[in-house]
């Protein structure tokens, strides 16, 4: 860049010094003038395309940054100095004012944004992701019609590159996350813990309420309520899966968790559990979630129940 530089003082000196060199107007001077314009505005323009990459290199190793989409701001910047550094090259070569030319261009930018559609709507659509902070580096988005579903490892002022969790790489349109819905998991991954619902659909045929039997054999597992006259074995089940679920180190009981039943269907009565696990992580997530749905149906048995389409001697 340094000799870049230089060659502008040398160009700066030389549209200073021919005016003293050549007395006259001539044609030669003012063709030396106006290459000499031409070739400062050029030099100028590669200076600061220089001066944007090296920017952009020193902020995208800091760590603060690696998230920002940074990619598409740099991309922004160089087009909008080539595009005034052109303006002021042509107008150089016609002798006009860049003002009257960009006035004269109306009729001309209409045909250039037919031709070109598909990439000024990519443009304005990487302009709205990155100063709308829409999606950044590393965020796991679904891209519902499209085969993205991983972790963003490249945002573009035309394209977002994805990379899915089988490592293959899909190339998603930006206009396409403008213009269409799009699910963002960030949101996810900065909250407390990611959200588990496990549901087993029980056959109400087994549904009773205890006998005292049932109540001294279950009032080792459950802390039995005060009244116990009216009380299933449904009920049980539930505060015993609640207390099960607020105790396991693999969940976050600081956000809502609960056990329910939900309306009953043709296949049983749906018990949901609901709650947080602690690990975001995807295959601990899936871990915890599994020996929770183990435990519950282990356990369905203890109680009495049975989970719809069992047979009567599973």
């Amino acid at each position: 860049m340094w000799w870049k530089v230089g060659l502008l003082a040398i160009l700066l000196a030389i549209i200073i010094a021919t005016p003293l060199i050549f007395t006259k107007e001539t044609k030669l001077l003012s063709l030396i003038m106006r290459l000499d314009a031409i070739a400062i505005t050029g030099t100028f323009m590669a200076i600061l395309n220089d001066l944007i990459i090296f920017t952009y290199g020193l902020f995208k190793g800091k760590t603060v940054y690696k998230k920002a989409p940074l990619k598409g701001i740099e991309q922004i910047t160089r087009i909008i100095v080539f595009f005034v550094g052109g303006i002021i090259i042509i107008a150089i070569l016609l002798d006009k004012s860049p003002a009257k030319l960009l006035t004269g261009l109306g009729a001309v930018a209409a045909v250039i944004s037919f031709i070109f559609k598909d990439t000024l709507l990519g443009f304005v659509s990487g302009i709205q992701l990155s100063s709308n902070d829409m999606v950044r580096i590393g965020d796991w988005i679904v891209v519902p019609g499209t085969l993205a579903n991983g972790n963003v490892i490249d945002i573009s002022l035309i394209t977002v590159k994805v990379q899915n969790f089988d490592n293959t790489i899909v190339t998603v349109p930006s206009y396409s996350l403008v213009s269409s819905s799009f699910q963002n998991w960030r949101g996810m991954d900065e909250s407390g813990g990611r959200r588990m619902t496990i549901n087993l659909n029980m056959d109400m045929d087994y549904v009773h309420f205890c006998t005292p039997d049932e109540l001294q054999k279950l009032g080792t597992l459950v802390q039995l309520p005060a009244d116990t006259s009216q009380i299933t074995n449904l009920e049980l089940y539930r505060i015993y899966m609640a207390t099960y679920i607020h105790k396991h180190k693999g969940i976050n009981n600081s956000i809502l968790t609960m056990v329910r039943h939900m309306d009953p269907t043709a296949t049983g009565l749906p018990v949901q559990i609901y709650c947080f696990s602690a690990h975001k992580g995807w295959a601990v997530y899936e871990g915890v979630k599994s020996q929770i749905t183990e435990h519950a149906i282990a356990m369905a048995r203890t109680f009495g129940l049975k989970i719809f389409n069992w047979g009567e001697d599973s």
